[in-house]
């Protein structure tokens, strides 16, 4: 009987913990519009809060976060913003980081390198642009299974542990798309190279390498598991520590 209760007061707890896991998504310095229907709904199937940033961030607005996730960001960080986010990881919180092409996002101007690199992590330069290539995540630590996911202009990600890839022309994976890394105090970090997965994009109608370059509206985007993927993703980050 002591076991059971045991077992029982154990799995409130889990559960408790699972449910105020906060995921600070930053909105302050902009990003590719859509996909936030679909994220609220991600993070309450896995138990975690959705926490919205409007402001600069600080050390005090995202101290209570378990994750701080910038997708996409336009707008260039702050070195105030850029010191709390290092911190933040530094003390055991995890980063989410997605970013996209140049013509979208000027990596030098927005200054994320400087997030990541004190952790051995570096975005590239674009890659060469092959429209809707699409990109394959192994199965793995994070993935259950392989995921297609939609890739179409963007980089590569240098360090960490590749977990992600750019097919090339022949559908074979090229250059990481993603890379994870885990750090001594337990914190973890994603970083992907492109932003399609992370809105949802990409469906079972379509075909590698079709559609018109650049432009969204004539092309159905291969890559039907991005929403599986995202959650997978979010699953890992929120269980460090553990």
């Amino acid at each position: 009987m002591k076991r059971i209760i045991l077992f029982l007061f154990s799995l409130t707890l889990t559960v408790s913990a699972a449910e105020s896991a906060k995921v600070y998504v930053d909105h302050a310095h902009g990003g590719l519009s859509g996909g936030a229907k679909p994220l609220e709904s991600l993070f309450q199937k896995i138990g975690a809060e959705f926490l919205p940033g409007n402001a600069p961030i600080t050390s005090e607005a995202i101290a209570g976060a378990k994750v701080l996730y910038l997708r996409s960001p336009t707008k260039p960080f702050t070195a105030d913003e850029k010191a709390a986010v290092v911190d933040f990881v530094k003390k055991g919180g995890s980063l989410c980081l997605v970013f996209d092409e140049e013509r979208r996002m000027p990596l030098a101007t927005i200054g994320v390198n400087d997030l990541i690199e004190p952790f051995g992590l570096k975005l590239t330069a674009d890659t060469p642009y092959l429209h809707n290539c699409g990109a394959i995540a192994k199965a793995g630590e994070i993935n259950q299974a392989d995921r297609e996911i939609p890739y179409s202009g963007g980089r590569s990600v240098e360090g960490g542990t590749a977990f992600a890839w750019q097919l090339d022309a022949e559908g074979k994976p090229a250059q990481p798309f993603a890379a994870n890394k885990r750090l001594e105090n337990g914190a973890r970090i994603i970083v992907m190279a492109e932003g399609m997965a992370s809105i949802f994009l990409g469906t079972q109608q379509g075909e590698r390498l079709t559609g018109v370059p650049l432009d969204p509206t004539k092309t159905v985007y291969w890559g039907k598991d991005s929403a599986v993927f995202m959650e997978e993703v979010f699953t890992w980050l929120l269980a460090a520590g553990r």
